[in-house]
């Protein structure tokens, strides 16, 4: 099957077809959070512990809640933030309130969206202050405190081993990708930067990772000019260490690769990365042919960057072609 042709089918009815069900969330109250990982659930209190204030399994879910257990309580975590957040101390079926819900982010799939939490180092106590929240390349920052809806939106624009790069109208913003360092800022035209927000917690599958690309459609090669959408959008993530991870369907497929080299594919250039005899992916232009077992042979993602820009950026880092 031409490349081109099944791009073409892909595109054409990626508008509609709806999205899978939600497997990542982000909902924040007074104080603290909430992070949804597929079935599983961590609360945070940063202003009175570091680590998880508690871990959740989801056991069912309507139209307006998820409902979580743990050995200490169950809770109900609205899907919208119109609702409350509510508590069955003895799990009993006797709830009552016990948050009034700030944001509700639901994202999908799960894997491609970034939860930072942030204080300003000028606050005499280290409290819940503000986070950013990624979807693929889009970020977006809130301050719960200040303001209910978006604080600004941004997009990214770069990233290397420590740091993504993102812009918003006035200010560019360069968020770690670990709490070892800090959020570091300036006002467009202006050359200084400054600090002031230390990274309390981040919540990222990819950030550990030297580069990540990001596709918006997905679909399964059948056979011959047959093929079935998938996903909304995947990830492929790699370091110069020989790990490679692919994010798709909600699932995370982690791999170790053995070469990476510039070759032709059907008299186009490409970026071959091989895993072993049977599992190897295609980076072309735009567009990524997996060619995994695990993962489901014959998988195409559609909409990145060409194959000789991400090329170039592999060489700047530690990669040898």
């Amino acid at each position: 099957m031409k490349r081109k042709i099944l791009l073409t089918l892909v595109l054409a009815v990626a508008g509609i077809v709806s999205l899978a069900a939600q497997t990542t969330a982000l909902v924040t109250y007074e104080g603290g959070y909430f992070v949804k990982s597929g079935e599983e659930w961590t609360e945070y209190r940063p202003a009175d512990k570091v680590e998880p204030w508690n871990e959740y399994k989801q056991y069912k879910e309507d139209d307006k809640f998820f409902y979580l257990k743990s050995k200490r309580c169950n809770v109900a975590v609205p899907k919208i933030s119109h609702d409350k957040i509510y508590v069955d101390r003895k799990k009993n079926g006797n709830w009552e309130v016990v948050y009034n819900t700030l944001n509700v982010h639901l994202l999908c799939p799960e894997g491609d969206a970034l939860y930072y939490t942030y204080r300003n180092h000028s606050m005499k106590h280290y409290e819940y202050d503000g986070y950013f929240v990624r979807d693929n390349l889009n970020w977006r920052e809130y301050r719960p405190r200040l303001k209910s809806g978006v604080w600004a939106e941004f997009k990214q624009t770069a990233e290397d081993r420590r740091y993504f790069t993102i812009e918003s109208t006035n200010n560019i913003v360069y968020i770690p990708k670990t709490a070892d360092d800090d959020i570091v800022i300036k006002k467009k035209g202006n050359e200084n930067w400054s600090g002031g927000y230390a990274i309390q917690a981040v919540h990222d599958r990819s950030a550990t990772y030297l580069y990540s690309y990001y596709y918006e459609k997905s679909a399964h090669v059948k056979g011959k000019d047959r093929f079935e959408l998938t996903d909304n959008s995947a990830r492929i993530s790699l370091d110069s260490k020989g790990n490679i991870q692919v994010a798709l369907g909600g699932k995370h497929y982690d791999f170790t690769y053995t070469d990476i080299e510039m070759t032709d594919y059907d008299g186009k250039e490409a970026i071959l990365i091989t895993i072993d005899k049977k599992n190897r992916i295609w980076l072309f232009e735009g567009t990524a042919r997996l060619e995994c077992r695990k993962i489901g042979k014959n998988m195409i993602l559609a909409g990145a960057k060409s194959c000789r820009e991400i090329a170039d950026q592999l060489k700047m880092g530690t990669f040898r072609f």
